[in-house]
């Protein structure tokens, strides 16, 4: 097989024993690189696999979409309306629910929480997965494990619901406070929910507040909930007097903040990239001054300015192959260690995980591996052009 002659000076150069000094500067452009690429592809592993796990514990217990009223309030329960909104391309399911702030008192603690009046059917598809212990009943509620534990409280026993905004008596408004009993235990591992919600059944809820046959909205899920935004743009359509709103746009901040952070990584780890290519540069340059007698005699056998400049670039980017491919095989490696086993502990009644979440994704390898090439390539051309410039009649003189 023909091997172009620029590759085989390239090699030569890179592996003959004289240049010892060049050879261990080759060494360490190739340790940088190799940290910089397991470095970025470990960092986008980890954020893409804490993005999807927050992702799946928001779809766990949120639906897809909400219909509300356009000013706030409550809205009538029309059966009429939330048989539509089930007909709707796209909906799997839909909701009504009552939702409204309270204090939750047990006989020794009490703290605030938001109760959320629900039917059987909300319950049998979107929470019976997280019931732990007990079930869902009339004049009862269902609590998140972590306020049960934080209200010292077990199941059966008897709880008050202190609702601020009660009766009118002629001193003002009057705290309402109804009698309930804990049913069940539910825990989803999402902390918004196991420590601040409360699920009852959507009459309890409506005799609790005095609003009969009212509720706050209509809670829709989707077949697939990536389709949200689509299926409110329909339901949008048909009822232009509510406001539509999905799991996307009610957590737009916090997926912002998700992106951004992971930008922001990249930057950095990308940074360590770039000085990382400085070594190869130094390298280059070294070796073309200590080659500039062999570039000469290699000028005078025919070879042109173009193929000078080749050799060198072949050399500082068989340096930087070199590093990317070790370098994505740690970074895949520690990735997968880093998924499958618990080498740091994260805070359970936070995050309910085992092991940190990690995914590995082939176009964030692949931009890595295209970033890398391209910083190093960059790296090449000036020590390149330096030896395709060498003056070698001042050389063979000498």
């Amino acid at each position: 097989m023909h091997i172009p002659f620029e590759f085989s000076v390239a090699v030569r150069y890179l592996f003959k024993k004289k240049e010892r000094f060049i050879s261990i500067s080759a060494l360490l452009a190739v340790i940088g690189i190799t940290i910089g690429t397991s470095a970025l592809i470990l960092a986008t592993s980890l954020t893409n696999g804490f993005d999807g796990a927050i992702r799946s514990k928001i779809l766990g217990i949120e639906t897809s979409a909400q219909i509300t009223k356009k000013n706030g309030g409550l809205m009538m329960e029309n059966k009429v309306i939330i048989k539509k909104v089930r007909a709707t391309k796209g909906v799997k399911a839909a909701f009504p629910s009552l939702r409204s702030e309270a204090i939750l008192s047990s006989s020794s603690r009490f703290g605030t929480v938001i109760f959320q009046g629900v039917k059987d059917n909300f319950i049998a598809m979107r929470l019976k997965k997280y019931i732990q212990e007990g079930s869902f009943s009339n004049n009862a509620i269902l609590i998140g494990k972590p306020l049960l534990k934080s209200l010292k409280l077990h199941i059966g026993d008897p709880v008050k619901l202190i609702i601020p905004f009660g009766d009118i008596s002629p001193f003002g408004l009057i705290p309402k406070t109804v009698n309930l009993k804990i049913s069940g235990v539910f825990q989803t591992g999402f902390y918004q929910y196991d420590h601040a919600f409360i699920f009852m059944p959507l009459l309890t809820a409506q005799k609790s507040l005095g609003t009969a046959n009212m509720i706050s909205g209509i809670d829709i899920a989707t077949y697939n909930p990536y389709d949200a935004p689509a299926v409110a743009k329909r339901l949008s359509r048909q009822f232009q007097q509510f406001h539509i709103s999905t799991w996307i746009s009610q957590n737009a901040n916090l997926f912002y903040a998700m992106r951004l952070q992971k930008v922001i990584i990249f930057i950095v780890l990308f940074l360590i990239l770039v000085v990382s290519s400085f070594a190869i540069s130094a390298s280059l340059i070294m070796l073309v001054n200590e080659k500039k007698t062999d570039i000469a005699i290699l000028r005078s056998m025919g070879a042109k300015k173009a193929q000078i400049r080749s050799i060198f670039i072949i050399e500082g980017l068989t340096v930087a192959s070199a590093g990317i491919i070790t370098g994505v095989v740690a970074g895949t490696l520690l990735s997968f260690l880093m998924g499958h086993y618990q080498f740091i502990k994260l805070p359970k009644d936070i995050f309910y995980l085992n092991t940190i979440p990690v995914d590995v994704r082939p176009f964030d390898i692949a931009l890595t591996v295209f970033a890398a090439l391209i910083i190093s390539f960059f790296s090449t051309l000036y020590p390149a052009s330096k030896a395709a410039a060498e003056d070698i009649t001042k050389q063979i003189r000498q």
